[in-house]
């Protein structure tokens, strides 16, 4: 395979931008949402936990229903404008009304469209990718994921800092301003007649279809999808399992959990443009089993650490996993349903939301105190 020499262009740079700013609004309010909800707001557990499942299903379903409509629309970039303007509208009622109906329609009917400008922006930078360098496109997709987690790098701590020294409520200001950045450069990108192409012609000529009869996922793809919801899931317990591991099995601190996430954020950086460039070579489906069983190894090994320093040591291996598993499913995702981009990078949420839900499911039946 002939591989195009890298030529940036400005449309990929405004996008991947975007999906930088879409980070800082993730990691600058996930991190202490509960925090605000609970202690500041005063929602009880229950009413909180409502809340959130409801902006994750919500979001999934409204991730779905614009994918589907991306593929039909002229001009995907309006998607777009719709998805940044509802999280900055979500996240500055939030910021503006401090109670608890505030908060749930803040979560459960504005920010799910923010939450959607992740996935939609990959479904934008893939047609767009695919129409103009196509032997590049799973390489600068792995480029604007690194994007993604470099902000998930930075953010968490700067938010954490403002929010110590002025007030909690300010991570919302933070999100809103990230999609206010999201959207004037979206606003941008609207001018630049290169990006005016982005709608999938089969799609659109195709009107008597609907949603209900194309959602469904092609035979071949089945086992990769599951394979992937798994994987995640897999992760999801990572993230929730993890931190009580360092400090309740092995006596750790809490500065010790920080210290043992940020370097593997880090090191997933490099590795996401690595993996990005093995996947022009190599099947997606491989890297994906392959970065499934290191995740498994890493599993292995740390359920027999007997200290902090050996887990942290770990990460390595865990980042290794990780970084394909949050950037090559991408772009195997988009694969599944040929012709209907939009709708199936839509299954990035799906996913998600499965995931987190099954991760959910598993802890709490887990009958081993942890």
């Amino acid at each position: 395979m002939v591989i195009e020499p890298m030529r940036p262009h400005r449309v990929t740079l405004i996008t991947g931008i975007n999906i930088f700013f879409t980070g800082v609004a993730f990691a600058s309010t996930t991190p202490y949402r509960a925090i605000i909800g609970i202690d500041e707001i005063g929602l009880s557990n229950a009413d909180f936990g409502l809340i959130m499942a409801l902006n994750a299903v919500g979001g999934a379903l409204i991730s779905v229903f614009l994918g589907w409509l991306s593929d039909r629309v002229s001009d995907r970039r309006i998607i777009l404008l719709l998805c940044a303007f509802g999280g900055m509208f979500g996240f500055g009622i939030a910021w503006l009304v401090r109670n608890p109906l505030g908060f749930a329609m803040a979560f459960c009917l504005l920010i799910p469209f923010g939450n959607a400008l992740f996935s939609q922006s990959f479904s934008f930078a893939r047609t767009f990718l695919d129409a103009f360098t196509p032997t590049r496109s799973e390489l600068t997709l792995s480029f604007l994921r690194s994007g993604f987690t470099a902000a998930w790098v930075l953010t968490p701590p700067v938010a954490g800092l403002l929010a110590a020294t002025t007030h909690d409520f300010v991570v919302f200001v933070i999100a809103c301003s990230a999609h206010l950045a999201c959207l004037l450069l979206i606003i941008i990108l609207v001018t630049v007649s290169d990006a005016n192409m982005i709608a999938s012609p089969d799609a659109r000529t195709d009107r008597k279809s609907d949603l209900a009869t194309e959602i469904g996922i092609p035979k071949p793809y089945r086992l990769g999808v599951l394979g992937v919801t798994l994987s995640m899931t897999a992760l999801h317990l990572n993230i929730s399992v993890l931190p009580l591991l360092i400090m309740k099995d092995l006596q750790g601190t809490f500065k010790q959990v920080g210290m043992n996430a940020a370097p593997a954020a880090i090191i997933e950086i490099p590795m996401i443009i690595g993996w990005g460039y093995l996947a022009l070579r190599v099947r997606k489906t491989s890297i994906l089993a392959s970065s499934s069983l290191l995740f498994a190894i890493y599993f292995i090994l740390t359920a027999n650490a007997s200290n902090v320093l050996q887990v942290m040591m770990f990460q390595v291996l865990a980042a290794a996993g990780i970084s394909a598993l949050l950037s090559i499913n991408i772009s195997y995702l988009q694969e599944v349903m040929p012709g209907r981009v939009g709708l199936s990078t839509s299954l990035l949420d799906v996913t998600g939301v499965l995931a987190a839900v099954s991760a959910a499911v598993i802890f709490a039946a887990n009958p081993w105190p942890i």
